[in-house]
């Protein structure tokens, strides 16, 4: 993640992350044509994580920060895969806006305190890294 002052922190009490793009359609069926067709009209990304609460001063306390000054506040962020060989996939998130809903406290006995979080991402996805064919490929 990426505070407002541009300092990237790792945030390792996240258990769970994951994105997802949505594209939208629309029905398009020409006159004399039985076939349907789908046009691509945009598209929404989406970011959800959940992370064991053991510090509050990264993105909980920048939330109620803002929500009591009237506004929402926006995070980057970044999501790296590691394969074996060491390539990794790395792709940044920004200007993500919390959206549906954002655990603040859910407390059960026994267990390990926890918070869900879902984000908009507002931004194209931006690639830094990626994966590339495996050295160990036998030759074609």
């Amino acid at each position: 993640m990426t505070t407002k002052a541009g300092t990237n922190i790792f945030l390792a009490e996240v258990d769970t992350f994951q994105t997802q793009v949505s594209p939208a359609n629309q029905d398009y069926q020409p006159v004399g044509s039985a076939l349907i067709y789908s046009v691509n009209t945009g598209y929404t990304v989406t970011l959800t994580l959940t992370e064991a609460v053991v510090r509050d001063e990264v993105m909980l306390d920048e939330l109620i920060t803002d929500l009591q000054n009237g506004y929402f506040p926006t995070f980057d962020f970044q999501g790296k895969m590691r394969r074996r060989d060491g390539q990794s996939e790395r792709i940044v998130y920004r200007n993500c806006v919390p959206d549906g809903t954002v655990d603040l406290q859910t407390l059960n006995p026994g267990e390990i305190i926890k918070r869900n979080w879902s984000f908009r991402v507002n931004s194209t996805p931006e690639m830094l890294e990626k994966f590339k064919d495996a050295e160990w490929r036998l030759a074609e």
